[in-house]
C-alpha cells in the first residue's frame, strides 16, 4: 500500500529543505568573512564582533545599512555592496544559525623551535596584537608596546621601529638596539599599516578611520603633514625613488597613488574583481602592482595602463603580501585559512603551504632564502625554507602575531 503525503506534510518538508539550501548558501558566502569574524561567528580580536547566535533579522539591517551608506564603515561597505537581500538573508540565517558560545582561544605553545641565525641573517621585528608587545629576532627578545600592536616597520638603517596602534590613534616609536620607546606619536584615527620612505626621513601612517595618511618626521619624531585620500586606506608600499607611493583604499575606491613631494593623492587606480583593497607590494621593475584584497583574491595591476591583469584565488580572508627581493615569487597569507599561497610570477600558478590555523603577516628575508609568516590562531611564526617550500620551524611567541617587518625589504 502506498502511503500518501498531505499538502502540509509537503509543505513543510519543502520549507525545510528550502531553509538547510540557505543555510548551506549563507555558509559558502560567509568564507568572506571570517577573515574577522570567524569560521564559527566568533570575532577573531576584540575589535570584531561576535555574530554567532545573533537574531537574523538584526544581522540583515545592519548589512542593509552598510550597503545603502546609513551605518558607515569602509570594510563593511566594501563587503556589503555587492550583496543581494538574497545573500544578506542567506547570511543572517547562517550565522543567527551558530551558537554563541566562543570556542577555545589560542593559548602560547608550551614547546616549539627556537629561532637560529642561519634563518635569521639579518633582525626581524614581529607584532603581537593582544599582547601589545614586539619580538625581535633571532634573540626572541619581547618588547612593552601599546595596546593591540599592529602593523611595523622598520627604518632602512635598521636603528628604528614603529608600530601602530589603532586603539590608541598611535605610532610607537623603539629604538631597535634596545628595545627602549623613544616616542609615542599621536596620528589619525585607527592608524593600520606604517610604512618608511627609501631615504629613512619619513613616514607614512595610514589611518583607516580618518581617510587620511599621516606624514611623520623620523628627525623630530612629529606629524608634519596629513594627506586626504579616500575612505578607507590601509597600507601603502613607496616607489624606490620614494616619488610616489601607493595606498590600498580598502572602502573600495581601489589604489590611491601619491605626490610624495606634493603631499597629494593624485589619482586613484580601480580595481576591479576584488573586494576591498587590503595589503600591497610591487614588482622589482615597479610597473607591476600585486594588491591583496579582504576576501581571497590577488590583483595583478599594470600601473602603467591601469589595468588588471590577472585575479587569482588564494586563501579565504585578508593577509600580508610580499614579492620576494629577488623577484622569484609572490607570497600571501590568509587569516581564514591555514596555509599560504606563493604565486609564480610568470605563470601565475600558485602552491598552497600549509603553515597553522590563522596567517597574516609574510615576509621575506633579504636574500629571499627564508620566508617568515605570523600564524595568528596558533601563535606562533613559521618560517619556510623558499628552496623547498617547505615549513623549516615553528616558533612559539606572543598572543596574536600580526605582521613581519624586515630590514632591506619594506
Amino acid at each position: 500500500m502506498r502511503c500518501k503525503l498531505s499538502a502540509a506534510v509537503l509543505a513543510g518538508l519543502c520549507a525545510i529543505n528550502a531553509q538547510a539550501a540557505d543555510l548551506a548558501a549563507g555558509k559558502t558566502k560567509a568564507s568572506a568573512c571570517i577573515g574577522c569574524h570567524g569560521a564559527n561567528g566568533i570575532g577573531l580580536s576584540d575589535e570584531f564582533p561576535n555574530l554567532a547566535g545573533q537574531k537574523a533579522a538584526y544581522l540583515a539591517r545592519q548589512l542593509k545599512a552598510f550597503r545603502s551608506g546609513e551605518r558607515r564603515n569602509p570594510t563593511m561597505q566594501a563587503m556589503a555592496k555587492n550583496l543581494s537581500d538574497t545573500d544578506i538573508e542567506q547570511l543572517s540565517a547562517w550565522f543567527a544559525s551558530l551558537s554563541p558560545k566562543p570556542g577555545m582561544t589560542a593559548e602560547k605553545p608550551a614547546a616549539g623551535d627556537r629561532a637560529g641565525v642561519e634563518e635569521f641573517p639579518a633582525p626581524v621585528f614581529i607584532t603581537m596584537k593582544k599582547s601589545g608587545t614586539v619580538e625581535r629576532f633571532p634573540a626572541e627578545i619581547q618588547w612593552a608596546g601599546g595596546p593591540n600592536m599592529l602593523y611595523d616597520a622598520v627604518t632602512p638603517d635598521g636603528t628604528t621601529l614603529l608600530a601602530t596602534s589603532p586603539s590608541s590613534d598611535s605610532v610607537y616609536v623603539f629604538d631597535t638596539a634596545t628595545g627602549k620607546q623613544r616616542e609615542i606619536i599621536d596620528v589619525g584615527k585607527a592608524p593600520k599599516g606604517i610604512k618608511v620612505a627609501p631615504d629613512g626621513r619619513l613616514a607614512y601612517a595610514s589611518n583607516e578611520g580618518s581617510a587620511e595618511i599621516s606624514v611623520i618626521d623620523l628627525v623630530s619624531l612629529k606629524v608634519i603633514d596629513s594627506i586626504s585620500v579616500e575612505e578607507g586606506p590601509h597600507n601603502v608600499r613607496f616607489t624606490q625613488d620614494g616619488k610616489r607611493a601607493y595606498v590600498t583604499l580598502q572602502g573600495g575606491a581601489g589604489i590611491g597613488v601619491i605626490d610624495t613631494r606634493a603631499r597629494k593623492q593624485i589619482r586613484v587606480i580601480p580595481v576591479p574583481g576584488i573586494t576591498g583593497p587590503h595589503n600591497i607590494d610591487m614588482s622589482a621593475d615597479e610597473k607591476t602592482a600585486y594588491v591583496r584584497d579582504f576576501v581571497h583574491h590577488v590583483a595583478v595591476l599594470d600601473l602603467d595602463s591601469g589595468k588588471v591583469k590577472r585575479v587569482i584565488k588564494v586563501g579565504n580572508g585578508h593577509g600580508g603580501i610580499d614579492v620576494s627581493p629577488d623577484g622569484r615569487f609572490i607570497a600571501t597569507a590568509a587569516i581564514g585559512a591555514d596555509f599560504i599561497s606563493v604565486i609564480d610570477p610568470e605563470t601565475y600558478a600558485v602552491t598552497n603551504i600549509t603553515v597553522g590555523q590563522g596567517p597574516h603577516g609574510i615576509r621575506t628575508s633579504k636574500d629571499g632564502r627564508w620566508l617568515y609568516v605570523t600564524v595568528t590562531g596558533e601563535n606562533r611564526v613559521a618560517v619556510i625554507d623558499t628552496r623547498s617550500l617547505q615549513v623549516i620551524k615553528q616558533i612559539p611567541v606572543g598572543e596574536f602575531p600580526f605582521w613581519v617587518a624586515v630590514k632591506d625589504n619594506p
